[in-house]
């Protein structure tokens, strides 16, 4: 089976920064199968991107690399690191894009290796010369411990991702204008922004217009309206606190 390596960034489809990575990937690991995630990640936005991640990875089988890409520290102190997790590996800096899913990872490694970096690293393009190189050679069988030395990942973000004691954040606003929080689905009812919101199944059981939160597909609680968008009728959104009713 051809190693499957899955591609999100923010840059976008305008530029050629996406086409760059696929070229390297291409060219070192002509073998591997590369799948795009998402690339409309909100520039700069490392929690959406977690999130991103954190709702895909597990979709893909074992063995799957997973170069992620929103790094608006290029060139700076954060290390560029792989990361091992059941069996997946990870690809990208070390700035919080992994903390949903390295909480108990099984190896994190700093890419120093010339093995796994272009011969030449431009310091503001570390997608194309360092992190789709390290996802060639990972494709191509090398093993993540080769990368370089082991490290102690330093990203994270600013909640955890389970909220403690039944108070927790909104930790992504999606496309629709849900409410997706670190809350545990268990729960009868939500409060946020003044309001108290029962828990339903899903977003039939109420009217349109109306509130719910509701067991999302992640398995935290989330707060909508129906054929409405929550974020704008509460005026909150991301880092908004939330809890348990």
């Amino acid at each position: 089976m051809a190693a499957l390596v899955t591609l999100t960034t923010d840059f976008g489809g305008a530029d050629g920064y996406v086409g760059a990575m696929k070229g390297v990937i291409a060219r070192l690991a002509p073998e591997a199968r590369v799948v795009d995630v998402a690339h409309e990640v909100p520039r700069h936005d490392v929690a959406h991107a977690a999130w991103v991640v954190r709702t895909a990875w597990r979709e893909f089988p074992i063995g799957t690399v997973h170069v992620v890409v929103v790094d608006p520290g290029v060139g700076g102190d954060r290390a560029e690191v792989v990361v091992a997790v059941d069996g997946h590996r990870f690809v990208g800096p070390d700035n919080g894009v992994f903390a949903y899913v390295a909480a108990h990872h099984d190896g994190a490694y700093a890419i120093t290796s010339t093995a796994f970096r272009a011969p030449s690293v431009a310091p503001t393009f570390h997608g194309r010369d360092v992190f789709a190189p390290a996802a060639a050679a990972l494709a191509r069988g090398l093993p993540e411990r080769l990368a370089g030395p082991a490290t102690c990942l330093a990203g994270a973000l600013p909640w955890p991702a389970l909220a403690v004691d039944g108070r927790g954040v909104v930790v992504h606003v999606d496309r629709w204008g849900n409410l997706i929080t670190n809350l545990d689905a268990a729960a009868p009812a939500v409060r946020i922004a003044g309001r108290t919101i029962a828990v339903v199944a899903t977003y039939a059981a109420v009217a349109p217009g109306a509130l719910l939160a509701y067991r999302g597909s992640s398995g935290t609680l989330e707060i909508a309206v129906r054929d409405g968008a929550a974020a704008a009728a509460l005026g909150v959104g991301r880092g908004a606190a939330v809890e348990v009713a």
